[in-house]
């Protein structure tokens, strides 16, 4: 390696920190953006799909990294369908899509009451698929597992809500499954009718370090502390896909202090965030979409920094009037509906968060938008990117009530330049009829980065500026 490279690489390592100390220095702050590079949509007439979509299935409402279960190097999906009437209506299914790094499909594979080897017994109306978490190898065959949401299950009263944990075949198909509900699966924790558990649910890690990964639920549909507040419970697992212990994050319990509002939903929405505040122990985002900061509706995300069982350490808001959250919010686009761990998109050791607002109105009546937040470590928002019809670079044709950000899953670097894509949910598109549903394949684009003087001005610093400046600051 010659001489002149070595100063280039030593250079690329010190320059972020440079920069800070720049901006430091001259009064500026930092602000960062992303926009959609290509799209491609997954539907019953586009993508390569083949599988059969009835009107009304709202495939795409529930949407999830599932790794590569085929291990052929592209990462695969799974896409909720909980309307699909196979044995009887609305008892919903899940489809598993084996990708290719284009964003179409390979092939897939159906999990359904009649299909996909799945014998567990769903009842009409059970909405099996409204949620979709991957929870890695839980059982240690070597094959990737999931728990899916049937928030309207009837165990032990109406809509209290189950958890399936199925553990997959590297075809799709269902090896065995474990249902958790009031009745099933070692679960001691307090549903009542119409809680919905499981409306939401997410892989949170291993927080208590017994090797098993743990589940967030949500339960958007809970009354402590006043009428559908919502809940969060942190599911501490056993790799039998049966319950260890549990915590419940509520307005009464797990250290939430009773910052809920009647009919907030806490709960809509669930995503870990990685270790935002570095205190070794996984933090959750979690959608309030009746939250009426700013106007009815408009929508919340909450960021609980978590103890190891399951309590609340610290949290905060962002939502139109908190958390130095810049982005416009109408009313009703209940903002929070959807979330995901996009990762340090912006390499700045913080993970960032992309956050569906299904009912947002730009461009039409309820087309959708998602928005990516770039988060500092204590939850703030340092900047946002908005994804919908007029912004953001997309060019994929949405429709008046598509509902585009019904679903987000990051799908990591899906076409091979090193940015990490995401998935989005369209669950009342019409392709081929009525609500058959959607998603999109966004292939996003590099992040840009402005440094902001105080006083109102932009410039961008190059890397040759950095080093004249460092050299020479006086000039």
């Amino acid at each position: 390696m010659d001489q002149s490279h070595t100063q280039r690489l030593s250079f690329s390592l010190v320059y972020p920190i440079a920069l800070c100390l720049v901006l430091l220095v001259t009064g500026c702050s930092v602000s960062y953006s992303t926009d959609v590079d290509s799209e491609q949509k997954i539907s019953d007439e586009k993508g390569n799909f083949n599988g059969d979509l009835d009107v009304e299935d709202q495939f795409g409402l529930a949407l999830a990294n599932i790794g590569d279960l085929e291990v052929d190097g592209v990462t695969d999906i799974a896409v909720g369908a909980p309307f699909d009437d196979d044995e009887g209506e609305n008892r919903g299914a899940v489809w598993i899509l084996f990708m290719d790094s284009d964003g179409k499909v390979d092939t897939h594979q159906k999990i359904s009451d009649g299909s996909g080897d799945f014998t567990g017994d769903l009842d009409d109306g059970d909405q099996f698929g409204r949620a979709i978490a991957p929870l890695g190898d839980l059982n240690g065959d070597g094959f990737l597992d999931i728990a899916v949401g049937a928030p309207l299950d009837d165990d032990a009263g109406t809509d209290k809500g189950a958890v399936w944990i199925l553990f997959l075949n590297g075809d799709g198909t269902v090896l065995s499954e474990q249902k958790i509900s009031q009745d099933e699966g070692d679960f001691e924790g307090d549903l009542d009718e119409n809680d919905r558990f499981a409306h939401a649910l997410a892989s949170i890690g291993d927080l208590n370090n017994d090797g098993v990964t743990d589940l967030a639920v949500g339960v958007p549909y809970d009354d402590d502390g006043g009428t559908d507040r919502g809940a969060v419970w942190i599911l501490f697992m056993n790799s039998d896909g049966t319950v260890q212990s549990s915590q419940k994050i509520s307005s009464d319990e797990g250290n939430l202090d009773r910052d809920l509002d009647d009919e907030d939903h806490f709960g809509t929405a669930v995503t870990e965030i990685g270790d935002l505040n570095g205190d070794g122990v996984t933090d959750l985002a979690v959608g309030v979409t009746g939250d009426d900061d700013g106007g009815p509706e408009r929508g919340a995300v909450w960021i609980l920094f978590l103890n190891a069982d399951g309590t609340v350490d610290s949290k905060k808001r962002i939502s139109q009037n908190r958390a130095s959250f810049d982005g416009q919010l109408s009313d009703n686009d209940r903002f929070g509906g959807a979330l995901a761990n996009l990762g340090d998109i912006n390499s700045d050791g913080t993970d960032d968060l992309a956050v569906g607002a299904k009912q947002s109105d730009d461009g039409g009546a309820e087309r959708g938008t998602v928005w990516v937040l770039f988060l500092e470590i204590d939850g703030e928002v340092i900047s946002s990117s908005k994804i919908s019809d007029t912004e953001g670079s997309f060019d994929g044709d949405l429709d008046s009530g598509d509902q585009f950000g019904a679903a987000v899953a990051q799908l990591g670097d899906l076409d091979g330049d090193d940015i990490n894509d995401l998935a989005v949910g369209a669950s009342l598109d019409d392709d081929g009829g009525t609500d058959k549903g959607a998603l999109w394949v966004l292939f996003m684009d590099e992040v840009d980065t402005d440094h902001d003087r105080l006083e109102g001005g932009i410039f961008s610093m190059s890397q040759d500026d950095l080093a004249n400046f460092l050299q020479n600051p006086g000039r």
